[in-house]
């Protein structure tokens, strides 16, 4: 008989705030106080909608959101940002607060009311995690198959450029690597 899982929460289930969306959105935009709403969908229904306001000055800010909870609790509270060099040397990277663990992070997750980093989230785990060693060994002998497919698809659409300055591509060179990869998955004698 099959045990019941132990953790509570998968990370692809959860409503997510990152700040590429926010940058998508034009939000990240300094010395100005910008707002939008964005909507989480899935299978086509919308499942939640939050108000979002930024406002940046210097090497700080905060953002402010505003939602409802469970249809009853109307949520409003301020998550603070910092903005840090970037490791490349190449200007600014812009950070959350995380509100309940004091740490920087690039993705805030909701579990209960509010919205904080995946370190404040115990015994959540990657959708990746929760497979079984069944499928992971399928995934490992047949996956490179369906990767290469993928990425073969990815790079012979119209327009997408194989060479530039005669050398590969990045997309051209994953493509090569799931080809062998998938090459060396079919010369393998698989055992059930």
């Amino acid at each position: 008989m099959a045990r019941f899982p132990t953790f509570e929460r998968n990370f692809s289930d959860l409503k997510k705030l990152t700040l590429a969306d926010l940058k998508r959105l034009g939000l990240l935009v300094p010395k100005h106080r910008a707002t939008s709403t964005i909507r989480w969908t899935r299978r086509g229904e919308t499942t939640g909608t939050i108000g979002v306001a930024v406002s940046l000055s210097g090497t700080g800010g905060y953002v402010e959101l505003e939602y409802t909870y469970n249809n009853q609790d109307q949520i409003n509270y301020r998550i603070n940002l910092v903005q840090q060099p970037s490791n490349l040397g190449k200007g600014q990277v812009w950070y959350f607060i995380c509100p309940l663990t004091g740490e920087r992070c690039r993705a805030l997750y909701q579990v209960g009311k509010y919205f904080a980093s995946r370190k404040a989230q115990p015994r959540t785990l990657y959708e990746s995690q929760t497979y079984s060693k069944h499928y992971r060994w399928l995934d490992k002998v047949y996956g490179p198959m369906f990767k290469a497919e993928k990425a073969y698809e990815e790079l012979y659409k119209p327009y997408a450029k194989k060479h530039y300055r005669d050398k590969l591509t990045p997309k051209a060179r994953k493509v090569m690597k799931w080809e062998r990869a998938a090459a060396l998955g079919e010369n393998r004698k698989i055992d059930f």
